[in-house]
């Protein structure tokens, strides 16, 4: 769904950029810069939508005790991704729809990749070479066009003026590499296949292009013969989309081109337009505004923690000796709410019965810390105890304080329990959904081992789950003191 949702911020960019190019652009008689201007921008639609800038507020934050814990006590090195059975696997409407783009892109660029073959069939026969090019004459298929330097030319009616026409204006598509601004919309055009103005801008792109040629063809042959073989040599389907064919496209719009006077000099100022657009699409998708939340005060109430008690409905989770990680989550969830509820502390909960809920679910909510609960297992029964997972902050170093001092404050508060260990150095982790996506400092925590003996008795008997949500209290508002 994030792909789908970036290619709808790319159409969004062309629509732009092509509304631009119409209004201000499209009848100057520039017609290397309206290209460049639509490559370019045909770039930017693709390249704005990916970039993240963002300005982190400082974070100030609390001693610990008389002085700052040392990083190694709380940072780890990266240990391998663990197995949380986070979900069962479903395949959603949103799955639905970018399996049906993605058979559409691959089919689309399939095809275009076809018609490339079919003119590499033709390259090693024999030609002539004349200026650069290497003419190829046929009578059938594909004729009085070009592809890169190869031009292909049915001499049947023309006469051997005609003829230099014609090899001049494809001289120009060769030396100016039009053929690559097809290739690039064999891409464009499958990636946002379900987009008219893609190729709006590829009729576009093909007009500057011939327009480009035929000012030069022009410039060295009279307007009217040439105007002349554009309307006898003009055809009305194009066989091939990666061909740049003489006569074909937009006849009329060609002619009414090699007779309009030049643009004047200073409605170059004109391509100007491009810059407010680029500031307004920047911001609008490339610019993230600080989460408020980073700048509330100590001890604030509105400090609020996203509690998700983990798996649900038909996702059991862990389940060993008769019980299920979904139940026991929950009922650890119920407890931390009542104690936070005595301590002043808000939270919100991603589910408060047994029913099902997607990863995306439970992320979408904004907050201070989200903290996920769930229950471990290995195939070794000695394996136990409590385990802190964290995401990678991906370079935001505010992120990366607070996860510091999160996976601080529980280890020191959890260590204390007695039935149950903890491992002393958290996990770093990439490929967790509910870690990565989550817009807050978010933090999994690994209960004990459902399938370890000691474990499961801890965790399934009413009052150490009683002292456990304490300690997750404890925890949180141990933290909240350290935000500023």
């Amino acid at each position: 769904m994030e792909f789908i949702t970036y290619l709808l911020k790319v159409s969004t960019c062309l629509l732009v950029f092509y509304g631009s190019y119409m209004i201000f652009l499209k009848n100057l008689s520039f017609f290397k810069a309206n290209r460049v201007y639509l490559l370019a921008t045909l770039s930017l639609s693709f390249i704005i939508p990916l970039l993240k800038f963002e300005r982190s507020p400082d974070l100030a934050v609390v001693p610990f005790f008389n002085g700052y814990i040392p990083a190694e006590q709380i940072t780890s090195r990266a240990l391998a991704p663990i197995s949380l059975n986070n979900e069962v696997n479903t395949l959603s409407l949103s799955g639905l729809v970018f399996c049906l783009y993605l058979l559409v892109a691959v089919l689309l660029l399939w095809r275009g990749l076809s018609k490339i073959r079919q003119i590499t069939k033709f390259i090693d026969t024999d030609f002539v070479r004349v200026n650069g090019l290497k003419v190829i004459y046929k009578k059938s298929g594909f004729v009085n066009c070009s592809f890169f330097n190869y031009v292909f030319i049915d001499k049947t009616g023309l006469t051997p003026e005609n003829i230099q026409i014609l090899l001049k204006h494809e001289e120009v598509h060769a030396r100016q590499l039009h053929s690559l601004d097809k290739l690039i919309m064999v891409v464009c055009k499958a990636l946002l296949w379900f987009n008219p103005i893609i190729y709006w801008y590829e009729m576009a792109l093909e007009e500057v292009n011939e327009f480009e040629a035929d000012a030069v063809t022009a410039n060295v042959y009279s307007a009217g013969p040439y105007a002349g073989l554009l309307i006898e040599l003009a055809t009305k389907t194009q066989l091939n989309p990666v061909l740049h064919y003489f006569s074909r496209y937009s006849l009329k719009g060609r002619i009414t081109m090699l007779c309009r006077t030049a643009s004047g000099a200073n409605l170059k100022w004109s391509y100007l337009s491009v810059v407010p657009l680029l500031i307004c699409l920047s911001w609008l998708f490339a610019f993230k505004v600080p989460d408020v939340s980073m700048k509330r005060e100590t001890g604030s109430s509105d400090f609020i923690v996203l509690l998700d008690a983990g798996h649900g409905g038909k996702d059991n989770g862990v389940m060993a000796g008769g019980f299920l990680e979904k139940d026991l989550t929950l009922a650890l969830l119920q407890k931390v709410n009542a104690i936070a509820k005595e301590r002043k502390l808000k939270v919100i909960n991603t589910r408060n019965t047994d029913h099902y809920l997607s990863l995306k679910d439970r992320v979408n909510t904004q907050g201070d810390l989200l903290l996920s609960l769930h229950v471990n297992q290995d195939v070794d029964a000695k394996v136990n105890g409590i385990q802190l997972v964290l995401g990678n902050a991906g370079g935001d170093k505010t992120k990366a304080e607070k996860l510091k001092h999160i996976s601080y404050q529980f280890y020191k508060n959890l260590q204390g329990l007695s039935g149950i260990g903890i491992n002393n150095v958290p996990k770093e982790v990439k490929g967790l959904y509910i870690l990565d996506k989550s817009k807050v400092p978010a933090l999994i925590l690994e209960l004990g081992y459902l399938t370890h003996r000691e474990d499961r008795h801890y965790l399934t008997d009413p009052s150490k789950q009683q002292e456990l949500a304490t300690a997750i209290v404890n925890s949180i508002l141990d933290y909240r003191k350290t935000l500023k």
